[in-house]
């Protein structure tokens, strides 16, 4: 995060004063000694987030398919070997499932809406997070939606944990970009604060996805898998 001087203006009322923002970084990744592609990101979880976008770009079937993760964040640049002979398995188990009653998930999402520093004081970063019918298991934040799932996704991957019995939890619109990520990692059930496009819900329903937006204070809505909400308690 970094502090900057703003002007404030407030019912016509100019005030001098300072602010944080997010820290951007431009990522230099390049796969196989190929161009390096450009991923703007927080700079944190640098592991985390590569692994997982290898997997979800296709790249990587297991942690196992990389053969070498080099970075250095003075220089901004990422090198990453891998077999160039892998093909990338869709992960979607066809038997998960979860169950997290209404009134569990906006509890959960409740505690998910406060747990990112950098938000509170930028409000320029998006989360991403995992729960179980336990609770809050994992949570990243970054100024990409997209990075922070993949955070998500590289460190399930990297600690052999199953996708199949945890709920995504996001800051951000599902979109078409977003729920494909979840499709390939095999996350049964989707909780937004913000609703999902045509196109995602469309992907949601052909696989069996959970899926519930808008959930802020008491209420939500649910998109797709109704029976696996529950209902609301009284």
């Amino acid at each position: 995060m970094k502090k900057v001087d703003i002007i404030r203006i407030e019912k016509d009322h100019r005030k001098h004063m300072q602010d944080m923002v997010a820290h951007e970084v431009s990522l230099r990744l390049a796969i196989n000694e190929l161009e390096p592609l450009i991923l703007p990101c927080s700079g944190t979880h640098v592991n985390e987030m590569l692994t997982g976008y290898l997997f979800t770009n296709g790249y990587i079937e297991t942690v196992g398919d990389i053969q070498s993760l080099d970075y250095d964040m003075q220089n901004q640049t990422a090198t990453v070997t891998l077999d160039p002979n892998k093909m990338m398995l869709d992960g979607f188990k066809w038997d998960a499932r979860i169950q997290l009653p209404a009134h569990q998930v906006i509890d959960i999402m409740r505690e998910f809406s406060g747990l990112s520093h950098r938000f509170q004081q930028t409000g320029g970063v998006h989360s991403a997070a995992e729960a179980t019918d336990k609770g809050i298991k994992k949570y990243f934040d970054d100024i990409s939606r997209h990075n922070a799932i993949d955070k998500i996704i590289g460190w399930n991957m990297m600690n052999n944990e199953p996708f199949e019995d945890k709920c995504l939890l996001l800051t951000c619109r599902i979109s078409r970009s977003i729920i494909q990520k979840a499709v390939k990692a095999g996350f049964p059930m989707i909780v937004s604060t913000s609703p999902p496009t045509d196109q995602a819900l469309t992907i949601a329903r052909n696989n069996q996805i959970a899926l519930a937006g808008f959930v802020r204070e008491e209420r939500m809505n649910i998109y797709n898998g109704a029976d696996s909400f529950g209902e609301m308690r009284s």
